[in-house]
């Protein structure tokens, strides 16, 4: 199989167990994590004897309504919000994916990805497995119903076959399993939910839920719930932790705690690092929203400069950077941003933005302040560059399409139409975040091999 064809579910997960009515639960916490998906929508939920599934293309709330919820009732739910990549946009490779097997149905959800897909697949292909769709979800249902033994000595040999980073959350009848990958490089969190238990991809679910965060999985370890109550198993014990520190800077809400640290705060020491390198007088600061509105508020205080509105988000467009192809993102930024022309005109401004994956966002934002009459533009953004692709599952960006990768910085500054560029340093980067954060796509330092991967990382 070309590898190419192999889809990067680039998604969040939710799992609710020992909960009446968990459908209803496990719809506001997939809502509380819309953001990181909104191609598709799965939700799958256990009585004790059957597991139900709902799941379609597009949002939550346009596949979740009430009546279908209350058909699917149960204790035990697993979700998924989920990111199409290019080309993708297959109802097969939305999950939960169920298996009807005779020892018993299981539904399993996934974010992240497994690097040595394609070897596996292969194998499974030769020995007459056959497969519906592309998902990682569908692979390790059949890893498990390729093993021998018990079901929880399944997920264990499952586990250790592949490679790269992969978290899942799995409802069979009457249990839950949660697992985390073995780097940790995505977040799933644990919380108290009434009688019983709500798991995560961000701990903004659990506001919603009205939950008490307890911790976060550990990386390598899975969680085991039944009637017996909660047990723990720790399949790998790596001491190479690397959580994606994109996280931090873009994927999750501000609200979120991230290994312990929120979100919001990681922003704020990065507009304050960033404020101490800056020269350039301008008559205010303005963030493009939303994911850089901590940085650049922190940015203008400790520069001592008026934080401003000058840009409006359409709060019904999502994310364009979470768009599959490059003509949805532009069309999606069209309507997404709006600059305020009585507020820019013939001022100086400094611009702060969360980051520069492809560029088109700094390039659209810069076109809209000067067509409002902004007098200058200088572009801060607060992460470094990126340089490098992501092999992880949280975007599928080839190389060659990094506008970090393509260009110097005065060529993008030239590409963006700004009067200066200034991106975070990667040393003040690190003072921000957990010294265990995976810097791949800013360093190319991976923190695992990348098997079935043909990777030009030039230094």
């Amino acid at each position: 199989m070309d590898q190419t064809q192999v889809v990067q579910d680039s998604s969040g997960i939710i799992a609710i167990y020992g909960v009446e009515q968990a459908s209803q639960y496990g719809y506001l916490a997939l809502h509380a994590i819309q953001h990181r998906g909104q191609d598709g929508v799965g939700l799958a939920v256990s009585d004790g004897k059957n597991v139900k599934i709902q799941k379609g293309l597009g949002l939550v709330n346009e596949n979740m309504s009430g009546p279908i919820l209350e058909q699917m009732t149960g204790y035990i739910a697993v979700g998924q919000v989920r990111m199409a990549t290019d080309g993708d946009s297959a109802l097969e490779n939305v999950q939960p994916t169920v298996v009807r097997a005779h020892q018993g149905s299981f539904a399993i959800a996934t974010t992240g990805m497994i690097t040595d897909a394609v070897s596996l697949r292969e194998e499974l292909e030769d020995d007459g497995l056959i497969f519906q769709g592309t998902g990682d979800g569908e692979l390790i249902a059949h890893l498990i119903q390729w093993t021998d033994g018990k079901f929880v000595d399944k997920i264990r040999q499952a586990c250790k076959m592949g490679t790269g980073a992969c978290n899942f959350v799995i409802a069979t009848k009457d249990h839950l399993y949660v697992y985390r990958d073995r780097y940790g490089v995505h977040s799933i969190s644990m919380g108290k939910l009434k009688d019983g238990y709500v798991f995560s991809s961000e701990t903004s679910s659990f506001t919603i839920l009205q939950a008490e965060y307890i911790r976060d999985v550990k990386p390598g370890e899975l969680i085991v719930l039944d009637e017996n109550g909660v047990r723990s198993i720790q399949l790998d014990d790596t001491k190479k932790q690397a959580t994606c520190a994109m996280e931090y800077v873009y994927f999750a809400r501000p609200d979120s705690i991230i290994n312990g640290v929120n979100v919001h705060q990681v922003r704020k020491l990065c507009g304050y690092y960033l404020a101490k390198q800056e020269d350039v007088d301008a008559d205010f600061v303005i963030g493009t929203p939303d994911s850089a509105s901590s940085a650049a508020a922190s940015f203008a205080r400790n520069l001592g400069k008026p934080y401003e509105i000058g840009l409006i988000k359409n709060r019904y467009i999502g994310s364009t950077f979470i768009h599959p192809t490059q003509e949805q993102r532009e069309q999606g930024m069209r309507v997404r941003l709006n600059a305020i022309s009585s507020v820019v005109r013939g001022k100086k401004i400094l611009l702060v933005d969360d980051s520069v994956v492809y560029g088109l966002t700094a390039r659209r934002v810069s076109q809209l302040l000067h067509e409002a009459g902004a007098k200058e533009v200088h572009l801060r953004i607060a992460s470094p560059i990126i340089k490098y692709p992501c092999f992880y599952g949280y975007e599928k960006t080839e190389q060659k399409r990094l506008a970090g990768f393509n260009y110097t910085e005065e060529e993008m500054r030239q590409y963006f139409n700004v009067d200066t560029l200034r991106f975070m340093s990667l040393e003040d980067f690190k003072k921000c975040i957990p010294e265990t954060s995976c810097l791949a796509c800013f360093n190319g330092v991976y923190p695992s091999q990348l098997a079935d991967y043909e990777r030009k990382v030039e230094e």
